[in-house]
This record gives C-alpha cells, structure tokens and sequence, in this order.
C-alpha cells in the first residue's frame, strides 16, 4: 500500500470516528468545564455570571447539610459493598458445591428469576412493607416485640439503613453469576490438589475460592461503588423527598434546594 493510500485510509477512519468525539466533548467534557468555571461564579443562569473565586466552596464547606449527607454516602457506599459482595458470593458457593449440575442448574435459575422483577417494583414494595400499618411492624407486634415498631422511612436516625436494607436477602442475580462463573473457571486439578492436601469445606473457601474470585470480587466492587453513588431513584421514592430527610444523601439535598 503506497503512503497516499495509506493517508487516504487513516483519514477515512478518522472521519468515522470524529462525530462520536464532537459528541463526547460536547455533552461530556463541556458541561465539566463550564462546572468547573462555574465553581468560581455566582451565576444564576440568566444574569451574567460575577466571580467570587472561593467563596462557593467555603459556604459548601461551612454546611452543615454536606458534612452530614457526606458522612451517610460513606455509609450508603461501604453497607452496599458488603451487600453486594457477601451474600452472592455464599449463595454462588453453596450452589458450586452441589456435586449434580443439574442440581446446581435449577438452584441457579430460581436465584437468577427474580432479576425479571423491575426495579421500581421492589422498591414500592419495600416502601409498602416500611409503612407505619405496615408488614414489617405488624409482624413485630405479632411475635411480641411492638415496642421496636418503628416509622422506618420517617425517622431521620434510621431511614438511610432502612432503604440501604432494602431487598432481604440481599442476593443480586448478577453478581451471584459473575461470582459462580469465577468459581466454576477453578480448574479440577486445583480443587483435586486441595482435597488431596485435606483443604477441604471452609478452608478451601478460604485459601483457593476466595483468591480465585478476586478478578470477579474487583469488578463487583466497582460497579457497586458507581451504582451506589449514581442511584438516587430509591431515596427519592422511598422518602418522596422529604425535607425532613434532606440531610439523607447530597444528590438529595441538591435536589431540594434545588427545587425552592
């Protein structure tokens, strides 16, 4: 191929690629830059904007509203971790120990099934069960224990661990799968050389299935800290908002203040 073909082929393929980077940078890169800007004005999006330089951030620093939702994102961050990890990686572990695959099928797809249920779903019924007349607090005056009913969504002390707890058992289909696609790529002369050196049950669990599922456990552990970050859909819904609840997470205040 001679230079001026080869010129004439990096142009074409620059020019397929050139709309998706005028896109990027203009809905991505543009808006950081213009918040970024932004940051150092007070602007009230109509008026032009008048420079303040810091004193944005030590009015944002002062809040008392941003330390608290700062201090229930870390909490929101870390419980939803251990939530993502824990239980799905138990329930993929008893299920890989079953000797029959179609044992381990079935238990797999009931596990796998409820992934069909929306979202929005889960959480208006959760918020049903949480209600003051609700199953939740019916069932503790059933069995005797009325005295810890609470208002689980009105009481600002235990909202935040109320929505972060969520969806008992807490077993997410996709990470019980990528979890059970980590164990299941431990090839067999490993698991035999284990057996054979009586590192067997929880032991095994430890030093082989446990090590071979970090690759999975990193991935899990990322998506979950973006996801956990990004979704405001269910304090919103569960909360309808409430002011009384506006210290519960800072995409929360921000959208009330936001809203006044």
């Amino acid at each position: 191929m001679t230079g001026k073909a080869k010129l004439k082929t990096a142009l074409t393929g620059y020019a397929f690629i050139l709309p998706t980077f005028i896109f990027l940078i203009w809905f991505t890169y543009y808006p950081v830059y213009q918040a970024l800007i932004g940051a150092f004005t007070d602007w009230d999006g109509f008026n032009a904007p008048r420079y303040i330089g810091l004193d944005n951030f030590v009015r944002l620093f002062g809040d008392e509203v941003l330390r608290q939702s700062t201090i229930n994102a870390l909490i929101w961050v870390v419980l939803s971790i251990v939530l993502a990890v824990v239980p799905p990686f138990l329930v993929a572990e008893l299920i890989f120990q079953l000797r029959r695959a179609r044992a381990q099928y079935i238990y797999r797809t009931l596990f796998v099934l409820p992934i069909v249920i929306p979202g929005i779903v889960t959480i208006l019924l959760w918020r049903f069960l949480y209600q003051g007349d609700g199953a939740i607090n019916q069932l503790l005056e059933l069995i005797g224990l009325g005295s810890l009913q609470q208002l689980w969504l009105g009481n600002p002390n235990i909202a935040l661990y109320s929505i972060i707890l969520m969806g008992f058992p807490w077993i997410s289909a996709f990470n019980l799968l990528i979890f059970y696609s980590g164990l299941q790529s431990i090839s067999t002369e490993v698991l035999e050389a284990a057996r054979l050196e009586g590192a067997t049950g929880w032991k095994r669990v430890w030093r082989i299935d446990i090590p071979s599922s970090f690759p999975q456990l990193r991935l899990i552990v990322i998506l979950t800290l973006i996801g956990s970050l990004q979704n405001i859909i269910p304090p919103l819904i569960m909360t309808n908002g409430g002011t009384r609840l506006l210290h519960l997470r800072a995409d929360s205040a921000y959208v009330q203040r936001l809203d006044r």
